[in-house]
């Protein structure tokens, strides 16, 4: 390894991670990783670990695949690599038995230098492997929607998780932030008040931007045409759709949370 390599400084590693599927933690590892990369400047390089969908990794392939097709996005990319002037984040598909070493072996092996690791885990954390994984992160990120069964089971996840943390100092993950996902402009406000309470009393660490119930946040590149776009591995999200997303605000209060520094 070159000396070079070896004065690197080690990168953040991250997750947002469930206790179950279909929480959307791919999505947000996708949005995190295209909005900090291109719009904060920071290095950023996904694990996708998600065996054996693979879901970052599909995502990133059929998006390479619309550029090659279409003149309007080889123009938009052109235009946005010549802003940024840095190459897209890379994505690099694991198994979560040898996550850990293979992001070692991969960050060994880049000469760029990287400020953020994102791990996109599996759909569950009923498996050693993955909770190996979690407790190497620097940070955890927990999406919680106010489904009572959503709500029963995240709420269990997070106690044991950080009744573990509490019993061993010596881990790397230091704290884990809950944040409302999904929340409908007319919400049940005594429910989710009964559920804030419920949260405080547990003292879990809660990120006070709320990210809305609205179908932009799946919202990819179109097959044909040339409308906005959302959800990229490769572009962030175009600014129309912003308003109203919460995303802007979610992403200052995470660099905040994090002492993540911008470029």
């Amino acid at each position: 390894m070159s000396d070079s390599i070896k004065n690197q400084k080690s990168p953040m590693y991250i997750s947002f991670c469930t206790q179950k599927g279909g929480a959307g933690k791919s999505v947000f590892t996708i949005l995190a990783a295209s909005y900090l990369h291109n719009e904060m400047g920071l290095n950023v390089a996904v694990i996708d670990c998600d065996y054996p969908q693979w879901s970052v990794q599909k995502l990133r392939e059929r998006d390479k695949e619309q550029i090659e097709k279409s003149a309007f996005y080889r123009k938009k990319a052109k235009a946005l690599f010549e802003k940024v002037r840095k190459r897209t984040y890379p994505v690099v598909p694991v198994k979560p038995e040898t996550a850990l070493e293979d992001a070692e072996k991969f960050l060994e092996n880049e000469e760029r230098e990287f400020d953020l690791v994102l791990f996109d885990l599996p759909g569950t954390v009923n498996n050693l492997n993955v909770i190996k994984i979690l407790f190497n992160m620097d940070y955890l990120f927990v999406p919680l929607t106010t489904s009572r069964i959503n709500m029963e089971s995240t709420l269990t996840f997070i106690s044991i998780v950080s009744d573990y943390i509490e019993s061993k100092p010596h881990l790397r993950l230091k704290k884990f932030y809950a944040f409302w996902n999904r929340i409908m402009s007319k919400e049940n406000q005594e429910l989710l008040s009964a559920y804030e309470s419920a949260i405080a009393e547990i003292g879990i660490s809660k990120m006070q931007t709320r990210i809305p119930n609205t179908v932009k946040y799946d919202r990819e590149q179109p097959i044909s045409g040339n409308g906005y776009l959302f959800l990229s591995t490769i572009f962030p999200p175009d600014k129309p759709l912003l308003k109203g997303s919460n995303w802007v605000e979610f992403m200052n209060e995470f660099l905040q949370l994090t002492n993540l520094k911008t470029r």
